[in-house]
């Protein structure tokens, strides 16, 4: 039997959940509609609490009553019960009919001992400091400009590298969504004919580490803030490529390093604005060989109003750093400024798609 390919696949089953989700709406009076918008905070409150007080993993061995999950977890009984019971109105938790608490698919994935756990994002989206700046949306809208410094009193940069602990959070976050668009990104996108791939801004290197993996006779280079010299150092050892990469600390606005055949910047370029982001590219394509590939990883706006991660993830990007989420047409125009030459742009079944570029005319 012929198998669709994912991509279709995924757009099928959008149009259906769009279509279920405008029907859906029809049937809700507009002011039910509008108070479940509003306190759908009370859900990302309540999965982080639930995640931080390791609800989950207490009910790995299989259901239990609420006063045993508390007593196990040193919490109040009753609050725990109530929390249980709210969380299960989102699929997170099933209360039994003797009045235990269940694991469900989704709070399976909030366990900490468990493959492809989400916990480490929803511990960034729950943290207090993540949603202290959410609550600057509104003055950001206004000015135009982010809200993280009104909310900490810093650059989200700055922030980072004073807050050791939010730091944690977030680059552990950061790591796991990597690995949640990498099964994506490696379906569609071939590795293997490049010898020096250069992770641009790449964290602690997971994403260099799975490159690497795809394209076993490749060398790399991750290229990030020295602060996270000796993270990426030991993440590059535990996955065995250390003896293949190495890590050079710096800034992409002011250089990056000039040996790759393959630059890739993920979720880099959208942390800024136009011009800021151009300023990177420039640095990129000052260094890199005229034979060389830049890999753009990042969400495409899609026009209209298709549902789109990208649509959200956008305000996100104004609220911290004030940088924005694209369109194609914006993508190809920042990239033919910057002296590059859109070879193609691959959507993927995740929410990020591959724009490819070229060396092109230098402005």
């Amino acid at each position: 039997m012929n198998r669709l390919p994912p991509v279709p696949i995924a757009r099928a089953a959008s149009a259906v959940r769009t279509a279920v989700q405008r029907a859906a709406a029809r049937m809700v009076p507009p002011e039910v509609g509008i108070l479940e918008l509003g306190s759908a905070f009370i859900a990302t409150q309540a999965v982080y609490a639930a995640a931080r007080l390791g609800l989950p993993d207490a009910l790995a061995g299989g259901p239990r009553a609420p006063d045993d999950v508390a007593a196990r977890l040193g919490l109040d009984a009753d609050a725990t019960h109530r929390l249980l019971r709210a969380c299960t109105t989102w699929g997170v938790f099933r209360e039994e009919p003797d009045g235990r608490f269940a694991l469900t698919p989704l709070a399976e994935r909030l366990r900490s001992d468990v493959p492809g756990s989400m916990r480490d994002v929803v511990l960034m989206l729950g943290d207090p400091t993540y949603q202290r700046v959410w609550g600057e949306l509104a003055e950001s809208v206004r000015t135009g400009t982010p809200g993280v410094e009104r909310a900490v009193g810093r650059t989200m940069w700055d922030h980072l590298d004073h807050d050791p602990e939010f730091d944690a959070v977030f680059n552990a976050a950061m790591a796991r969504l990597s690995e949640l668009d990498w099964p994506a990104i490696a379906a569609v996108y071939d590795f293997t004919r490049f010898s020096r791939v250069v992770d641009v801004g790449g964290g602690h290197g997971g994403l260099l580490v799975r490159m690497l993996a795809a394209a076993p006779s490749a060398e790399g280079v991750l290229f990030d803030r020295a602060p996270l010299a000796d993270g990426a150092r030991r993440l590059l050892g535990e996955a065995g490529v250390l003896d293949r990469c190495r890590f050079e600390a710096g800034s992409y606005f002011d250089t990056v390093p000039d040996d790759g055949d393959l630059y890739v910047l993920r979720r880099v370029l959208h942390d800024y604005d136009d011009d800021q982001a151009a300023a990177v590219l420039s640095t990129v394509r000052r260094h890199m060989l005229e034979r060389a590939t830049l890999l753009v990883i990042e969400g495409v706006v899609p026009p209209g109003n298709t549902p789109h991660f990208a649509k959200a993830l956008d305000l996100d990007m104004l609220v911290f750093v004030g940088g924005r989420e694209r369109t194609e047409e914006q993508w190809r125009a920042l990239l033919a400024d910057t002296g590059f030459r859109t070879t193609r742009v691959v959507p993927t079944v995740s929410a990020v798609s591959l724009v490819e570029a070229v060396p092109g005319r230098l402005p």
